[in-house]
């Protein structure tokens, strides 16, 4: 079948901690339609999302797919382990929860990005590749010599659970100083808060009973706001030696950050890239780049869709 083939159709959805999102995708790799909600708290409420976003395609869909945090059997479908907002899901098939009478094929959210990278993005062409997604934890994903590492139960590519301060915080994986409780969205509002709380110098406060989000910390440290720079920093420092040791394992063609957080765009990538390189050039023999993910924010709703394609054949990696 040929790419150009653009009536050839399916239903993309990511179910993240805090929104919902969907989209209709050609084999090019195209958003022809998107979808966006708050994210579900009951399988009524994902099933009514999904038949909703499925009826506005133009043509019939070849199937829907599910990225999804937590652990995944690619296999079946099945939600093996999912703690934190979304735990209803867990033990469920979503094939059978979703009950929309097309094939559904499901994966782990930061795979499903990973392969919107490999079918269209930074990714294309290449074999060794790792992916990050930070936002409100972190995941992510690693191709080795061409094939997509799943691991013996489902978890390899859990870089947010790595252990980078052995005395750190308890993480809801039952772990402590995981990079998840250090450099993520909760993590780095929670650490402004802190500088709010103890009356530091600071240019925004609580609203709402919430603090500044991610975005606005990092909007904050470039006006010169001290706290949010030095939250920032810390947070940095963290992201850093994990980003290098990943480097080191996995040896990577590229690296790709992907997730909300991306959208801090060079704020984020100028510092991490020089603080990587200068850790990890004298091993590696190079620099290996660190880039954006191609599809901000929707990454893993295209690689669902990528989930159909190569699931039939369609496409294949």
């Amino acid at each position: 079948m040929s790419e150009t083939d653009l009536s050839v159709l399916a239903l993309g959805v990511d179910i993240g901690a805090t929104f919902i999102k969907a989209a209709i995708v050609n084999i090019s790799g195209d958003l022809l339609k998107q979808f966006q909600a708050p994210s579900p708290r009951s399988a009524n409420e994902l099933r009514a999302f999904v038949h909703s976003a499925a009826k506005q395609a133009d043509l019939p869909l070849k199937g829907i797919g599910v990225g999804c945090k937590g652990i995944i059997d690619a296999a079946n479908s099945r939600v093996d382990r999912l703690p934190g907002d979304l735990h209803f899901l867990e033990g469920s098939s979503l094939p059978e929860v979703i009950g929309v009478g097309l094939p559904v094929f499901a994966d782990n959210d930061a795979r499903t990005a990973l392969i919107a990278e490999v079918l269209w993005g930074a990714a294309r062409g290449k074999r060794n590749v790792v992916l990050l997604t930070l936002g409100t934890g972190v995941g992510g994903a690693a191709m080795v010599d061409g094939v997509i590492l799943h691991g013996a139960t489902g978890i390899a590519g859990h870089f947010g659970h790595m252990t980078v301060d052995l005395n750190g915080g308890l993480c809801m994986c039952g772990n402590q100083g995981c990079l998840e409780t250090l450099f993520s969205s909760r993590a780095i509002e929670a650490d402004y808060f802190a500088h709010i709380h103890r009356a530091a110098a600071v240019t925004m406060n609580i609203t709402d009973g919430k603090p500044p989000s991610t975005q606005a910390i990092f909007l904050a440290a470039t006006k010169g706001d001290e706290s949010a720079q030095r939250v920032l920093d810390r947070a940095l420092e963290y992201l850093t030696a994990s980003v290098v040791s990943l480097i080191h394992v996995f040896d990577p063609e590229v690296l790709i950050i992907g997730g909300n957080m991306a959208a801090a765009g060079e704020h984020l990538l100028l510092p991490l890239r020089s603080a990587v390189a200068t850790r990890s050039r004298r091993m590696m023999g190079r620099d290996v780049p660190v880039v954006l993910q191609s599809a901000i924010g929707y990454g893993g709703v295209l690689g669902a869709a990528g989930l159909v394609f190569l699931n039939q054949q369609i496409l294949k990696i």
